[in-house]
């Protein structure tokens, strides 16, 4: 069969899926070094006790003592197998839960944390991050320059709304990456130096990812990215294929520092690890106080090619860190939308970065401006914009900035809740190729051609991130189910009224605001009776006769049960005593309502009509 039937007769969803193969970790015999991964602290000196019969030069140096990750590095100059350290160590006060390697992957998934450590962790992680200083919102602007695309949605970019939401104040981003160069260009919290003397300065790979993502620093005329209002720190790891432990470990102390949003956008690849599973399982379960750190990692680029075929899949691995469940997995997305390509010396396509199942959204990675340009000597002129490639790397880093940007919105997200609203808002990719990206350097590299049933492509994830929509969304339930009506006009014109119209700020706090976005993420059946009342208003607003035949008090009625529904979601924590005592004096007062005069009801139900005729008319 050719290429060309083969390609028109595979299914929609069907490319050529084989990612390089992984190491298998057993080449050749290396000397000890290894993780002890315990339950609880113990001196490293009586580990080191029980393991020097094994190796007389044996040390045990501590990495992390805080609950619940205990992890313990021994290293000798002799080779020792893991097996043997392991029985070497098996006994009730060592409470040893795994050993693995420091230096080699493997698809090996660490023990479960035990049950008694949830509320101890949350009092630690309430103690941690207070050194780490959040900056306050800036008064600088965001220059209107073609490298600035990124920020836009017209022309592909993210669609930013600085002025409705602003640049992500009180909000911490940790950048993982293992170049240093140019970090004098952009102002940092603070570096931290994880298994290495100093970071190497190769490449300006590492302030990159911070300058994309906000920015290299707060004056008026910085370079302004994604969230320019956050604030950074970089965590520095060595080169890749000396370590597999680096990146677990800056995981960790990032999560216990306070970060808010993790980047890990430095090469990864063949980094998986039983101390990778324990670091993101710490991040998704305690991060951010128990509501859980993001992790971003971006899909990464590597060629290969399927046994008997000559074409290249650019496949990510279902084994690789970007494909961990607790990940957010970023590709790239190109100006003007779709799939970012390349022109070779040809003038043919290529494709910028691996596809795969856990792809999960497309963020900007066509050239952009570049953010760390000198200026003169005592000049104050802007340097000349010149564009770079920010690839998938740079991608990531562009949807760590919305993450952060809707995280400003509302503290109290939960990761998963986080996930369900990018998700919500995504803009969709079209799965037809643009006229401009032909011709192809091959077909099979823009495969697969189809979507599934829910919007996924390996290409494309489920979409393009929209940080003005997410960010719309996050703060207040009403715009949450106006979007999700595709309402999106009229959700903006909500959210400026909750901003701008004392009577409507009235309604309800912003406490209970974010509260009740959650319980609607949570709960679908919430979220419908929210729309019901919507589409209620929606179809009643200018049309008395409609209002009136379903009954004078209907509209309060249905208002009183959906508040009584809401004070009783089971879906989601209880809310804090001021939360409760709002929310149950709304559903007293809709209650009287309720069985006040007939005359009264109307006057109500007909204000609420008038308000939803200026939303959707404004």
């Amino acid at each position: 069969m050719s290429d060309e039937r083969a390609r028109t007769a595979r299914p929609p969803w069907d490319f050529g899926y084989a990612p390089l193969p992984p190491s298998t970790g057993d080449e050749e015999p290396l000397p000890l070094d290894a993780v002890l991964a315990l339950s609880r602290a113990v001196d490293p000196d009586l580990l080191a006790a029980r393991l020097r019969p094994l190796a007389s030069d044996l040390s045990v140096e501590p990495l992390v003592e805080r609950m619940p990750l205990f992890w313990y590095r021994a290293r000798a100059s002799t080779t020792v197998p893991l097996i043997a350290v392991e029985r070497a160590l098996l006994s009730s006060e060592i409470s040893l839960r795994y050993v693995a390697s420091a230096v080699r992957s493997s698809f090996a998934v660490a023990p479960a944390f035990g049950p008694g450590t949830v509320a101890p962790v949350l009092g630690l992680l309430e103690r941690r991050g207070r050194r780490w200083a959040a900056r306050r919102p800036s008064r600088g602007e965001d220059p209107e320059t073609p490298g600035r695309w990124f920020l836009r949605h017209e022309e592909g970019g993210l669609g930013v709304d600085r002025g409705r939401f602003g640049g992500g104040a009180g909000t911490r981003l940790a950048v993982i990456d293992d170049d240093g160069a140019g970090v004098d260009r952009i102002s940092l919290d603070g570096e931290v130096l994880v298994l290495v003397e100093r970071a190497s300065q190769g490449t300006m790979h590492g302030a990159l990812m911070v300058a994309w993502a906000i920015g290299s620093g707060q004056r008026a005329d910085d370079f302004r990215g994604v969230a320019p209002d956050a604030s950074p720190r970089l965590y520095f790891i060595p080169k890749p294929g000396t370590s597999v432990l680096a990146l677990p470990l800056a995981i960790a102390r990032a999560v216990l520092d306070g970060a808010d949003v993790i980047l890990c956008a430095t090469y990864l690849e063949g980094c998986s690890s039983p101390l990778l599973d324990d670091a993101l399982d710490f991040a998704w379960r305690w991060g951010r106080k128990g509501r859980g750190t993001p992790v971003v990692i971006p899909t990464g680029r590597e060629a290969s090619s399927p046994a008997g075929s000559l074409h290249a899949s650019f496949s990510l691995g279902l084994g690789e860190p970007a494909s961990d469940p607790r990940v957010f997995c970023i590709g790239p997305s190109a100006r003007g939308g779709g799939w970012f390509l390349w022109r070779d010396r040809r003038g043919r396509s290529r494709p910028f970065a691996n596809r795969g199942p856990a792809v999960r959204w497309l963020a900007p990675g066509d050239d952009m401006a570049f953010p760390l340009e000198r200026r003169l000597a005592g000049s104050r002129a802007r340097p000349a914009e010149r564009l770079y490639h920010a690839e998938s790397s740079g991608a990531s880093a562009l949807a760590a900035g919305a993450l952060l940007l809707v995280l400003a919105q509302n503290p109290a997200l939960r990761v998963e809740e986080l996930d369900a609203i990018m998700t919500w808002t995504l803009e969709p990719v079209s799965t037809d190729l643009p006229p401009h990206v032909l011709p192809l350097a091959d077909p099979d590299d823009v495969l697969p051609a189809g979507r599934d049933g829910d919007g996924h492509n390996a290409k494309h994830g489920y979409g393009q991130i929209h940080a003005g929509r997410a960010c719309l969304v996050a703060g207040d339930p009403v715009a949450l189910a106006l979007q999700r009506m595709g309402e999106v006009a009229a959700a903006v014109m909500w959210s400026d009224l909750r901003r701008t119209a004392p009577v409507i700020q009235s309604l309800y706090s912003r406490r209970l605001a974010r509260w009740s976005v959650r319980a609607l993420i949570a709960d679908a059946s919430l979220l419908h009776d929210v729309c019901v009342l919507l589409r209620h208003a929606r179809l009643t607003a200018g049309n008395p006769e409609r209002r009136r035949a379903h009954g004078a008090g209907a509209l309060l009625r249905a208002l009183a049960l959906l508040l009584r529904k809401l004070s009783s979601c089971r879906c989601v924590p209880r809310p804090g005593p001021r939360v409760s005592a709002e929310l149950n004096a709304l559903l007293s007062r809709a209650e009287r309502a309720t069985r006040g005069p007939v005359e009264q009801m109307d006057t109500i139900e007909s204000a609420v009509a008038d308000l939803a005729g200026q939303i959707g008319h404004r």
